[in-house]
């Protein structure tokens, strides 16, 4: 029974990291970065407390925070790792096409957050897989 909660908490970790990625994509338009709409502070307080529910069953702090962190950040990276050439986009753009290039104003920082957020993403699996397989040892 405990597994299966320690599951269903990561699982919804990561509906709600979803959820917090669409978003952020809201929030990143062509006139530059936007204010968080309802949807990012909902999700943020979710995965607060779905945080905070995994410490205390778990005693680890920042119980499962990797999963949500991991499921905003790749996606976040692998749309901001757009070739450095093109350049900005002015607001109120035309469509992109195959002729018209352009990248988002912010891009670079999007890029440098996500990488960031990814890396302490992957060291908290990380951490937590070795004290699962520590916890599977003892017993």
């Amino acid at each position: 029974m405990r597994v299966l909660s320690l599951m269903l908490v990561r699982l919804l970790q990561a509906v709600v990291g979803f959820l917090l990625f669409y978003g952020i994509e809201g929030m990143l338009t062509s006139a530059g970065l936007q204010p968080p709409n309802i949807l990012v502070l909902v999700a943020l307080l979710v995965i607060g407390l779905l945080t905070v529910s995994a410490w205390r069953s778990e005693r680890r702090p920042a119980g499962g925070l990797w999963v949500a962190g991991f499921v905003v950040a790749l996606p976040l990276l692998l749309q901001s790792a757009t070739p450095r050439s093109d350049p900005v986009c002015p607001p109120d753009h035309p469509p992109l096409t195959n002729t018209y290039h352009c990248v988002a104003p912010g891009a670079p920082i999007v890029l440098a957050i996500s990488s960031v957020v990814l890396l302490l993403s992957l060291a908290g699996a990380v951490v937590e897989l070795r004290g699962l397989m520590a916890a599977a040892r003892s017993t």
